[in-house]
């Protein structure tokens, strides 16, 4: 479990002092599993998925994020979990946010107020609740245990999407014109976030049949609830056309570049495990498009173990091979990704 330790200022500003990150931000991740272990105390029967999950899924912190996601049956009574878990913890107060959504996905969102021990003054952890039922492959247990936090046996556990499913879940939140964090609608970070996480996932996720099995399930209720009229595939090519455009900084789909870029700064701050750039997206960009292909021809991601077979290779798209030429010399492995991810996805826009 967690400790009183683990919400101190000492144990704040140590996180801080070893990561260089925003110390308000390290609190709030901190505070945000006080609320997660108070919902598994009351016994509130739910998925922890999002960003925020990724913390226990993956076996070092990536990203600090401080929102709980959740997923529960439709028709669970949550209120009165909520009201148990408030007690608990030592949260000043809690409130629903009462959102209109411009989809037809049923969630409810609620604010909880602490009193910061270094500031002295309230600060907010957000729960956004899901009421479906689980689209995941496959579900795990994990212990509510990272190394950000000071905890102790016995540990309580939650039940989180396996690495599988929860990629192929942020797969259809990185397409920023169909399914995923909207462009254009002042959500830059949050659309970053999105590829952070996918290609995080992409290095260490060990099944495509569940990523593949997964993915189509929750994309087609994706496109239901948002009643737009696209195709999974024409999904995937988003996700596609926006990792080209990041990959090229800008050269491709310039018109979109600018409000990635500014998600990529305003992201530098939220990555732990490395300093984070337009120059770092670039790279992990052609990952992305290659997964996204691989999914759109139901072919098995492979990882490249030796990038100099590609390099002498041409893209087929004119205009991408224009866009991405500056990988070769700047990172040959991403560039031998892009090519893998062109080949593949020639084959399924022109077949033989």
């Amino acid at each position: 479990m967690i400790t009183r330790e683990n919400y101190s200022v000492e144990h704040i500003m140590d996180l801080y002092k070893s990561s260089k990150r925003d110390p308000n931000l390290i609190e709030r991740v901190l505070f945000a599993f006080g609320l997660l272990e108070a919902l598994r105390k009351v016994e509130l029967p739910f998925i922890f998925k999002g960003g925020t999950s990724l913390l226990l899924i993956l076996d070092k912190p990536m990203r600090l994020s401080t929102d709980v996601d959740i997923i529960v049956e439709p028709g669970t009574e949550v209120d009165k979990y909520l009201e148990k878990a408030a007690k608990i913890f030592s949260f000043k107060s809690y409130e629903e946010q009462i959102r209109k959504g411009k989809n037809n996905i049923e969630k409810r969102h609620f604010k909880f107020q602490f009193d910061s021990p270094r500031m002295k003054e309230p600060v907010e952890i957000i729960l956004d609740i899901l009421f479906e039922s689980s689209k995941y492959g496959n579900t795990i247990e994990k212990d509510i245990d990272c190394e950000l936090l000071i905890t102790e046996p016995k540990y309580l556990q939650v039940k989180v999407p396996d690495i599988n499913s929860i990629l192929a879940d942020k797969l259809t939140a990185f397409a920023p014109h169909t399914t995923g964090v909207l462009i254009d609608t002042r959500k830059d970070l949050e659309i970053m976030k999105q590829m952070f996480d996918v290609y995080s996932l992409i290095n260490v996720f060990d099944d495509f049949n569940i990523v593949y099995g997964t993915y189509y399930k929750i994309v087609e209720d994706e496109i239901a609830y948002r009643g737009i009229d696209v195709t999974a595939k024409e999904v995937l090519m988003d996700t596609y056309q926006a990792s080209v455009c990041i990959a090229s900084r800008g050269m491709y789909c310039t018109e979109d570049y600018q409000s990635y870029l500014k998600g990529i700064r305003s992201l530098a701050g939220h990555i732990y495990s490395l300093d984070y750039s337009a120059e770092v997206a670039s790279a992990y960009a052609p990952s992305l498009m290659y997964i996204s292909a691989c999914l759109m021809a139901n072919v098995p991601y492979k990882k490249i173990e030796n990038a100099d077979e590609y390099i002498k290779k041409q893209h087929t798209d004119r205009i991408v091979s224009k866009a991405l030429k500056s990988l070769k010399k700047r990172n040959p492995l991403a560039y031998a990704y892009s090519i893998k991810a062109d080949e593949l996805m020639n084959s399924v826009t022109n077949p033989l």
